[in-house]
Parts: structure tokens; C-alpha cells; sequence
């Protein structure tokens, strides 16, 4: 197979397939998004003077029917053809010939690998912004049902104050919002296009870069073209690091609920079509897939240290080191929106046991509001602290829906405004989904347009 560096000679088959071989697997993932390129930079040749009327409907009519064998499977590099890039143009020649060379005019590979990662980025986080907000709308449907369902507050493992059903759920959905706020940084990091870069220094050539990245709905080119190659990975890292804030999230409610699950606890109940089982302990309903969302949360955050790692003390300019980091983005948006869907699906299933909670709340979770009662009345703080600090656990227990009630400022179990959260998600959603509509929108243009 041709190789787009190709000079007449063999490169030795173990270099060959160490340089290649892993790399060429992942592009499988970024097929579309590379034709989606070639298309766009076809149609900007074409502007520019440097494909004429035939040779662009060549072109481009090639490119559409190899988009149609990606989207049945059957567009894959070998490894003798190193990447994604080469195959698309090695098939593009065999196809129009001569007219096909012309496709690389202006662009170097780490263009067009730079151009599929952020397609591929935007691409995946319109879809795991999404699935951020179902999980979060799930969780505040939990919230709602269970706004005044009282359970203990725990620090340090161990009770602390009265806290509700709503509250611990409604945090989760919150938190989901706050994790939207770095999807949007690493979106709006990788909506601008480095296509025309042209490996990182220009070039001699009207290339029109902001036509480009209209075409592909982007945002702005990526201005300063070393710019652009020196953040080779960096963009990537960002989409990584705000799924990690994600799984962060899932984990901590994961272990929340396997831990609200045991016998020990028992607060919520899971459904016995969500649990594996053991193959030696008959008895066992075990809540694997939670264990596996906390597992995989520390792999998605190794991955964002992983991607890190790679690209300090790099020099400017490509490295072929910048490979390394694709991997780590295409497994982290895979686990991510799994990991989502498991969360959403355990969040609308998961059952309360009202009575254990309210039988958990014991007098010990007063002992702040008694000594909070005594400051109100002119105690010392301090010393209403040490007062009650010896008698903690002689409190008298008031009806636990009128102390969540008194808990009345902003943000407590008695004003946990859930349709103000609503709100967001709403808010949140609508922005996501015209995001969504403008890259849509933009590459079926593009796909679209035929060039009869």
C-alpha cells in the first residue's frame, strides 16, 4: 500500500508495525469524521482555483460512496497503510485518479488527525452533555418523589445531622450541571478548526481557512497555525478531564448506593434484574455494574493523567508522541456515556424504604439543632456547643418532616427549590441541542450537496 510520506523506499516491517499498528485500529473510530475533512477541503481547493469543476464532482463523488462504506462497516486502514488518512486517499486515487492526488494540496496528516479528534470531540460531548442531563433529570425525579423523605446526613462515615432523600439526590443533579460547565470549556476548546494549518508553519497558498470551518460548523479557525499543531493532545486532555469530573460524580453515588444497599443500611432497595450474582453463594445479589462505574472512574481519571504526561516537555511542532493520546480520549468518552446510561438506569429504579430511614434518624442527628436552639436564645455558640457536646445523645426528636421544614435558607432540605433545578436542566438542555443543530446542520450541508 502507498504511504502518503512514501519516497521509493521499505520501511522495516517492526518499525512498521510498532509506528502503526495500534494507531491504525483507532482510526476505525474517525473514518467519517475524515471524510467529513476531505470533503471540506475538496470544496475549498475547488474555491481557491486549485481543483477545477470536474475533478471536485470526481472527488466529491467518491468521497460521498466511501462515506456510504463507512457507514456499513467496511472502511477500515491496515496497518500497512498506517492511518485513516491514507486509506481514505489511497482509495480516493484508485477511484479518480490523478484528481485524487490533488487532495493533500495545502494539508499535512497531523492536519487531518487534528481535524478528526475535534470532530470526534464535539462530536462525542454534544452526546455525553446529553446523556449528563437525562442522568441529572433522573435524579431529580428521584428528588421530587422523595423531597420530605427524611435519612441521616453522615460525615466521617458516621451520623451527623438530619438530611432527606431529596437533598442526596438532588445534589447528584446539581453536581451533573456544574460537570456541564466544563463540558462547555473543553466544547468550545475544540470548535475551532485546524484544518489549513498545514503542518503547523502555513503555507504558500490562498488556503481559506474560515471557509473550512464553516463547512464543517465550526466555530473560528484555530488562528496562530503553531498554535493550532502545538495543541495537539491539549484539546483532547480538556474533553478528558471534564469527563473525569463526571465520573467523579457517578462514583461517589454508585458508592453511596452500594453502601445504602447493604444489610447494614438497607435505606434503598435495588430491582434483582439489575444485580449479577455469585457463582458460589446462592444467596448473593451483588451490584456489579455500580462497582464497575466506581472502577472505571479511576481509570477515566488515569487516562487524563495519562494524556498529560505525554504531552509535557514536548517540543513545539508535531511529535509523533501526540499519537498516544488519542486512545486515551476514545476510551474515556466510551466509558463516560456508558457509565451515564448505567447511572440513569439504576437512578429510576432504585427504591426507598421510607420506614428505615425514618427509623435511622435517630436523637443523635439533633445535637446541632439543639445547640443552633441555644444561640438563637443568646447562648455563646461555643458554649452551647460544649453544653450539648455531653449530652448528644438525649436529644428530643421533633417531627422529622417539620426539622427538614425549619432547614429553610437556600439550598437546605426545606428549600431545595427542584423546580429551579428543573429550570437548568431545561436551560442547559436547549443550549446543548442548538449546538447539536449548528454541527448537524453543518456536515449534512456538506454531505449533502451533491456534485451533479
Amino acid at each position: 500500500m502507498a504511504k502518503l510520506w512514501s519516497k521509493g523506499y521499505e520501511i522495516e516491517p517492526l518499525v512498521e508495525q510498532y509506528e502503526s499498528a495500534r494507531n491504525a485500529a483507532l482510526d476505525a473510530e474517525l473514518a467519517r469524521h475524515d471524510l467529513w475533512g476531505s470533503l471540506a477541503q475538496a470544496r475549498m481547493l475547488r474555491k481557491i482555483g486549485l481543483l477545477d469543476v470536474a475533478e471536485w464532482a470526481a472527488i466529491d463523488g467518491a468521497l460521498q460512496r466511501l462515506l456510504h462504506e463507512e457507514k456499513a462497516g467496511f472502511l477500515r486502514p491496515a496497518t500497512t497503510e498506517e492511518d485513516i488518512h491514507t486509506t481514505i486517499e489511497n482509495r480516493l486515487v484508485a477511484v479518480v485518479g490523478e484528481a485524487g492526488k490533488k487532495i493533500h494540496t495545502g494539508r499535512s496528516r497531523n492536519d487531518q488527525a487534528l481535524l478528526d479528534l475535534r470532530l470526534y470531540a464535539k462530536e462525542n460531548l454534544l452526546a455525553i452533555a446529553e446523556a449528563a442531563l437525562d442522568t441529572a433529570s433522573g435524579l431529580l425525579a428521584l428528588a421530587r418523589q422523595h423531597e420530605w423523605t427524611p435519612m441521616p446526613g453522615y460525615t466521617h462515615m458516621q451520623r451527623a445531622m438530619l438530611s432527606s432523600v431529596g437533598l442526596w439526590a438532588a445534589a447528584y443533579a446539581e453536581a451533573l450541571l456544574d460537570d456541564c460547565v466544563a463540558l462547555e470549556a473543553a466544547y468550545t476548546l475544540n470548535d475551532q478548526s485546524p484544518l489549513g494549518s498545514a503542518a503547523a508553519y502555513g503555507a504558500p497558498l490562498p488556503l481559506d481557512r474560515a471557509y473550512v470551518a464553516e463547512l464543517l460548523g465550526f466555530a473560528r479557525p484555530h488562528h496562530n497555525v503553531l498554535t493550532a499543531a502545538n495543541a495537539r493532545g491539549k484539546g483532547e486532555a480538556a474533553v478528558v478531564q471534564a469527563l473525569a469530573l463526571i465520573m467523579l460524580d457517578l462514583s461517589k453515588w454508585a458508592q453511596d448506593v452500594l453502601l445504602y444497599t447493604t444489610r447494614e443500611y438497607d435505606f434503598f432497595h435495588v430491582p434483582q434484574e439489575l444485580c449479577s450474582g455469585s457463582s458460589m453463594m446462592p444467596q448473593k445479589r451483588n451490584l456489579g455494574a455500580l462497582e464497575l462505574v466506581r472502577a472505571r472512574a479511576q481509570t477515566v481519571i488515569a487516562l487524563q493523567g495519562q494524556m498529560l504526561a505525554t504531552l509535557a516537555g514536548l517540543p513545539s511542532g508535531y511529535n509523533m508522541d501526540f499519537q498516544e493520546t488519542k486512545a486515551p480520549l476514545i476510551e474515556a468518552a466510551h466509558l463516560c456515556q456508558e457509565s451515564l446510561k448505567i447511572v440513569s438506569l439504576f437512578a429510576s429504579r432504585l427504591e426507598v424504604d421510607e420506614q428505615r430511614l425514618q427509623a435511622a434518624c435517630t436523637a443523635e442527628l439533633f445535637a446541632t439543632d439543639r445547640a443552633l436552639d441555644l444561640a438563637r436564645q443568646g447562648t455563646p455558640f461555643r458554649d452551647a456547643y460544649v453544653a450539648v457536646a455531653t449530652t448528644a445523645a438525649d436529644q428530643q426528636q421533633a417531627d422529622l418532616i417539620t426539622q427538614l421544614r425549619a432547614r429553610a435558607h437556600e439550598g437546605a432540605p426545606g428549600a431545595l427549590d427542584l423546580e429551579g433545578v428543573a429550570a437548568r436542566i431545561s436551560a442547559e438542555q436547549n443550549v446543548w441541542a442548538a449546538r447539536r443543530r449548528h454541527f448537524e446542520q453543518a456536515i449534512a450541508a456538506l454531505v449533502g450537496e451533491s456534485s451533479t
